[in-house]
C-alpha cells in the first residue's frame, strides 16, 4: 500500500479519527472546533478543557504523527497561517443565505482539501491498473452506492470495461469471478464496511488489483488494499457521528476519468461519441 501524502493537521484529524481512543476524541472534538485558541495553550489548559489527562494530549500527538504537544502546535500555526480561515459551520434556519453560502464553502474546502491529500504517484499507479485492467468493478454498501454506480458509467463512456452491483450477494458472487488481470475499486468513507473487507479479501486470493477510495487514511480496507486515495470529508462538524456527503469521492471518480481520457483522447472521445449516439433515441 502506497504512504498517505503528507498534509495539514485537520485534515489528518479527520482522517484518523475512527481510530483515536475514546479520551484521544476528546482532543480531537476539542480541537477541530476551537483550532484558533489551542495554539495558544499550554497542555495542561488543553487538558483541562477536553478533561483529559496531559498523558493523553501528549499520545494523542504521537497518535497523528507527531513527537509531542510543542511540535504539535507549531504544525497547527504553520496550517493556520498558510490557508484560509475556515468558514462557519453553523446552519441556521432564520438565516437561510448564511446558512446556504456555508454549506457551500464547506463542500468547496472539502474539495481543495481532497485535492491536497491526494498522492500525486499513487493516482498515476492507480490509472495504470485501470488503463490495462480487463475489467474493472466497483464495489459500495450504503450511501457509497451512487458513486460507485457513478464511476462505472464514466469509465465505462471511455471504453474501460467496468461493472458495478448494488446488492451484496451479487457483488460477493463477481468477485469470486475476478482475475489477475482485473481491478476492484472499493469505496467506503469509513473504511470498514465489512462486505467490502470481504470482496478485498476474495481478490486478494483472486490475484486482482484493489484500489481503495476512503477519508480514513488508517481504515481496515486501507490496511487491506494495493493503493488508497484518500478524501477529506468535514460533515462530522455538522453531524456529530454520520457523514454523508459523496461529493469528495466523487471528485476523484472524476478526476479518474477526465486523466484517462487523455491517456488515449481520440479513442475516448470516440467511445463518448459513439454511446451518445446510441443513447440519442432515449432523448428529445
Amino acid at each position: 500500500m502506497s504512504n498517505v501524502k503528507e498534509n495539514n493537521i485537520l485534515n489528518t484529524l479527520h482522517s484518523l479519527y475512527p481510530t483515536l481512543h475514546d479520551a484521544e476524541k476528546k482532543v480531537a472534538d476539542y480541537v477541530i472546533k476551537e483550532y484558533l485558541n489551542v495554539i495558544d495553550m499550554s497542555v495542561a489548559e488543553l487538558s483541562e478543557q477536553c478533561y483529559v489527562s496531559e498523558a493523553t494530549i501528549v499520545r494523542f500527538c504521537k497518535r497523528i504523527g507527531l513527537r509531542g504537544f510543542h511540535h504539535f502546535k507549531i504544525a497547527l500555526a504553520r496550517d493556520i497561517n498558510s490557508s484560509e480561515k475556515t468558514p462557519s459551520p453553523t446552519i441556521n434556519l432564520d438565516n437561510f443565505e448564511e446558512s446556504i453560502n456555508n454549506i457551500f464553502a464547506y463542500k468547496i474546502e472539502e474539495l481543495k482539501q481532497t485535492a491536497s491529500f491526494l498522492d500525486e504517484q499513487t493516482v498515476k499507479k492507480s490509472m495504470e491498473l485501470i488503463s490495462n485492467a480487463n475489467l474493472v468493478h466497483f464495489v459500495a454498501a450504503g450511501n457509497s452506492i451512487p458513486v460507485a454506480l457513478d464511476g462505472a458509467y464514466k469509465f465505462s463512456q471511455i471504453g474501460v470495461r467496468s461493472i458495478v452491483n448494488t446488492t451484496p450477494e451479487m457483488q460477493i458472487s463477481m468477485a469470486h469471478s475476478l482475475t489477475e488481470n482485473d481491478v476492484v475499486i472499493g469505496i467506503s468513507d469509513s473504511g470498514e464496511s465489512k462486505l467490502l473487507l470481504d470482496i478485498f479479501e476474495i481478490a486478494k486470493i483472486r490475484k486482482a488489483k484493489t484500489i481503495c477510495i476512503t477519508s480514513h487514511m488508517k481504515s481496515a480496507l486501507s490496511k487491506k488494499a494495493d493503493f488508497q486515495l484518500n478524501t477529506v470529508t468535514k460533515e462530522k462538524l455538522f453531524f456529530s457521528e454520520f457523514s454523508f456527503t459523496r461529493i469528495p469521492a466523487i471528485a476523484v471518480i472524476d478526476t479518474l476519468f477526465l486523466l484517462l481520457t487523455k491517456t488515449g483522447l481520440d479513442n475516448s472521445y470516440r467511445s463518448i461519441s459513439d454511446r451518445e449516439q446510441a443513447l440519442s433515441d432515449f432523448k428529445y
